[in-house]
C-alpha cells in the first residue's frame, strides 16, 4: 500500500521513455516519493521478484484477449497493485473487458497531462483502500458492486483474491490444475476424514461455490480458492487486519459471491442460446443472421474507419450430383469437410458462413478487392487439390464457383454486398465452373 513517509513502487511494463517521464513529471508535481522498476514485457514477471508494487503501467497496442491474459498475469503477481493500461488507441470492447478484469484506469497514447494527473489523484485515493480504511462490507460492494459485469469466473475469482488482499497477508499459495491432486495433497496434508472429503467433493461440485475454508489454526486460515478452468488455489493466510475472521468471510460475503457465479451462469446459458440461433447446425459455422449482423458492424464502422472489406461468394459446383448418388448423410459430411477446408485457407481475422444449401460466405475484413482476389483463387486451388472422402475407398474431386464483392466500391449494404457477390458468383458459373469472377474479370 502506499506510504505518507515512504515511496510508492511503480512497476512499469513496456513503456517508452516519453510515458515514463510523463509519468514522473506527474508524481512530483503531486509531491509523491517514488521508485520505479522496469520490465519489457510481461514475461519477465517471472524472474522479477520484488512483491511490494503498489502501482503498474502496462503497454499494449491493443486491447486483445491476448492483453487481458496478460493483465490478469500482473494482477495475480500484484494483487494490491492499482494496474494502468496504456494504449496508443481506444477499442471500447477492449476497455470493457479489462475493467472486467479488474483493470485501474486506462490511458490513450500520447499521455495528456490533464489524464495522467487525474490517475495520480486515483492513486491517491486507492491508498483509503488499500491501506486497510475499508471495512469488509465497503470492499465487497467496491469490489463486486456490478456482478452482471462480470464475463468469466476468472474475473470474479480475481476481484476475490483482490478482497483477501486487503485483510490478509498470503503466506502460501499452490496452484493445482487438477482437483484430484488436490485433494490428495490436501489429504495428505490434514489428514481428512471422510466427512471433510465429502464437504470437499460438495464444493467442487457446486457452481455457486468459490472459496472453501479448511481449517482455522491460530492466526493463520487455510482455505481453496477456483480460479476457473478447473484450476484450484490452496492458500494459507494471515489475518493482518483488525477485523475478525468471520467479519471478513461473512455470509454477505458468501451470498455475494453467489449471486455473480449465478447472473454469471445465467449469461452465459443465454450467450449459448444465442450462439445456437446463429450457427449452422450442420457445419457448425455462422449462419445467415450472423452474417448480417457482422456486415452491419463493418459497414457502421466505415464512415470512421474508412476500411474497406470484401465478401467471397462461394458454391460448390455440381453439388446436387453428390446428393444425388451418394445420398444426404454423404453429402453432410462433405459440407462439414468443405467447410474445414474453406478455414485452413482464411486468416484469423477472416469469417467464413454457411449462406444455405451448397453456399458459403467469406467476410475478409480489411481486404480491398485485389487481396480478396488472391485469397479467392487460394481457396479454389485448395479445394481443386483435395480429395473428399465418400467411404474407405472412394474419394471425390470438387470445385468452387466464387464472385467477389468489395464493400463500399461494390456496394453499399448488407443486402446489396450479399446481392452483388451472389451475381458474381453465378457469372463465375456461366465462364465455366471452377472459376474466381469479380465484375467482367475472370481471375482463375
Amino acid at each position: 500500500m502506499m506510504k505518507l513517509e515512504g515511496y510508492l513502487e511503480i512497476l512499469a511494463i513496456g513503456l517508452d521513455s516519453f510515458s515514463i517521464e510523463a509519468i514522473k513529471k506527474a508524481l512530483k508535481e503531486n509531491g509523491l516519493k517514488y521508485r520505479i522498476s522496469f520490465l519489457h514485457d510481461v514475461s519477465e514477471l517471472e524472474t522479477f521478484h520484488r512483491k511490494s508494487i503498489e502501482a503498474v503501467f502496462f503497454f499494449s497496442n491493443r486491447q486483445s484477449q491476448k492483453t487481458i491474459q496478460e493483465f490478469r498475469k500482473i494482477n495475480l503477481s500484484f494483487p494490491r497493485a492499482a494496474i494502468t493500461l496504456l494504449s496508443p488507441r481506444a477499442d471500447q470492447q477492449g476497455i470493457i473487458a479489462a475493467f472486467r478484469a479488474g483493470l485501474f484506469d486506462f490511458l490513450t497514447l500520447p499521455i495528456e497531462a490533464s489524464e495522467i494527473r487525474t490517475i495520480i489523484y486515483r492513486l491517491q485515493l486507492h491508498e483509503v483502500i488499500q491501506s486497510g480504511m475499508w471495512n469488509p462490507e465497503r470492499a465487497v460492494l467496491h469490489l463486486f458492486s456490478k456482478p452482471e459485469n462480470f464475463s468469466a469466473i476468472e474475473e470474479i475469482s480475481a476481484s476475490l483474491n483482490q478482497y483477501l488482499n486487503l485483510f490478509f497477508q498470503i503466506e502460501k499459495h499452490v496452484l493445482y490444475t487438477s482437483s484430484n491432486e488436490m485433494v490428495s495433497e490436501v489429504n495428505s496434508l490434514f489428514k481428512l476424514n471422510d466427512r471433510q472429503k465429502k464437504r470437499i467433493k460438495r464444493f467442487l461440485d457446486d457452481k455457486n461455490g468459490l472459496i472453501f475454508g479448511l481449517r482455522f489454526v491460530k492466526d493463520k486460515f487455510h482455505f481453496l480458492v477456483k480460479n476457473g478452468d478447473n484450476k484450484i488455489s490452496y492458500l494459507v493466510a494471515r489475518n493482518t487486519s483488525d477485523f475478525q475472521i468471520h467479519d471478513i468471510l461473512s455470509d454477505y460475503l458468501s451470498n455475494v459471491l453467489k449471486t455473480s457465479l449465478s447472473i454469471l451462469s445465467e449469461s452465459k446459458r443465454v450467450d449459448q442460446i444465442r450462439l445456437l440461433s446463429l450457427t449452422d447446425e450442420v457445419t457448425g459455422l455462422f449462419n445467415q443472421r450472423k452474417l448480417v449482423e457482422d456486415l452491419e458492424i463493418h459497414i457502421a464502422r466505415y464512415p470512421q474507419e474508412k476500411q474497406v472489406f470484401s465478401l467471397l461468394f462461394v458454391d460448390i459446383d455440381y453439388f446436387k450430383n453428390v446428393n444425388d448418388q451418394f445420398g444426404h448423410i454423404i453429402g453432410s459430411q462433405i459440407l462439414i469437410d468443405m467447410a474445414a477446408v474453406l478455414k485452413a485457407q482464411l486468416r484469423s481475422t477472416d469469417l467464413v458462413y454457411r449462406f444455405g444449401g451448397d453456399e458459403f460466405i467469406v467476410l475478409l475484413p480489411k481486404s480491398n478487392i485485389e487481396e480478396s482476389k488472391n485469397i479467392a483463387v487460394r481457396i479454389s486451388e485448395a479445394v481443386k487439390a483435395a480429395e473428399f472422402d465418400i467411404n474407405k475407398d472412394q474419394k471425390y474431386r470438387l470445385s468452387l464457383s466464387i464472385g467477389i464483392a468489395e464493400f463500399p466500391t461494390d456496394a453499399d449494404s448488407a443486402k446489396s454486398i450479399i446481392e452483388f457477390a451472389d451475381k458474381m458468383m453465378y457469372m463465375s458459373k456461366k465462364s465455366g465452373r471452377g472459376k474466381v469472377f469479380h465484375i467482367t474479370e475472370v481471375v482463375a
